[in-house]
């Protein structure tokens, strides 16, 4: 009986939950937490903590974000090894955090400097074919395949509230010159660049002095995850490019799509996973009016039936007040 009791313990350790420590909903047709498509920032008072563990990490919303296989443009990614990615988010005055999580089996490091530059979107990566056990197939090749970086990436929407209502950038990189997007890409190799996407099929621009403002505040592979925590500024006309940087404001929804590549599956340019687009939300701070008025209104019903009650009483003496 203890036995069963302790795989059901373990079972149940599995399940993620939320805040309050209550198993998230599932949603019958994946058998995965149902998708939240918002992504919840929370505002820090001073520096935002590094530590996991710390209370405000804790305690921010954590959102699954669901991963599928590019199979738009080639390469394509038929064999997708990367199924969802856990984000949560927290703010101050000067930055936004994200915290990615996600499941990956083997840390991927590629070995001695890889075959094109960091910018690069077109490169030659072969495909796998969706097939398994067969010559060819990723299965057969599974130790003697070229082995990359593994990754990820967020993007954002660069003048999001200009996009007129019939455009709305492509998942992949963005859609031209007028409409850019902000790519922020971490690698396993430690590097973390910012570019800047204006066509699914066109190399990316670097962007310099971003990269100076930007933060690796944690990487870290650990029991078969990645975590990764990026910070980066939430963008102000004096200090960024308004015309290359998106630009986060409290209260509004920033479209973001985040990237993912398996180095050990031969992931590299387009031959990734990607999410449909999600939102960020920086929520606003909750004014001090909002705590201080429930206990002035508190105080002020007890006093007054306080008042009630003694007045009733004086009547039944006989006295007046």
């Amino acid at each position: 009986v203890d036995e069963r009791w302790d795989i059901a313990n373990f079972v149940s350790s599995l399940c993620e939950r939320d805040t309050l420590g209550n198993p998230l909903p599932i949603d019958p047709l994946t058998d995965k937490p149902k998708i939240n498509f918002v992504i919840p920032s929370d505002l820090v008072e001073g520096e935002i903590p590094a530590d996991i563990e710390h209370e405000a990490w804790q305690k921010a919303p954590k959102r699954i974000v669901a991963m599928g296989g590019q199979i738009t443009h080639k390469p394509r990614n038929f064999v997708n090894r990367i199924d969802d990615m856990w984000v949560r988010s927290l703010y101050n005055d000067k930055y936004i955090v994200y915290l990615l999580e996600w499941d990956d089996r083997t840390k991927s490091v590629a070995e001695g400097k890889l075959p094109w530059a960091p910018t690069q979107v077109n490169i030659d990566v072969k495909e796998q074919d969706p097939k398994t056990g067969e010559e060819g197939s990723i299965a057969a090749k599974q130790n003697n395949y070229t082995l990359y970086n593994d990754a990820v990436a967020i993007e954002t929407a660069v003048k999001w509230k200009e996009l007129p209502a019939p455009i709305k950038p492509r998942y992949l990189f963005g859609t031209n010159d007028q409409f850019p997007m902000d790519i922020v890409k971490w690698e396993a190799d430690g590097s973390l660049r910012a570019f800047k996407g204006t066509g699914w099929d066109k190399d990316f621009e670097e962007r310099d002095n971003y990269e100076e403002a930007m933060k690796l505040v944690k990487s870290e592979w650990k029991n078969g995850r990645w975590y990764v925590m990026i910070q980066r500024p939430v963008g102000n006309k004096k200090d960024q490019d308004y015309d290359e940087d998106t630009f986060f404001e409290v209260g509004q929804y920033i479209p973001t799509v985040f990237f993912a590549w398996d180095g050990h599956n031969g992931d590299a340019g387009r031959k990734m996973a990607v999410s449909a687009f999600y939102y960020t939300f920086m929520n606003p701070p909750v004014p001090q009016e909002t705590y201080i008025y429930p206990v002035v209104i508190a105080v002020g019903v007890v006093l007054l039936e306080g008042w009630v009650l003694t007045r009733r009483a004086n009547r039944k003496k006989g006295k007046t007040l």
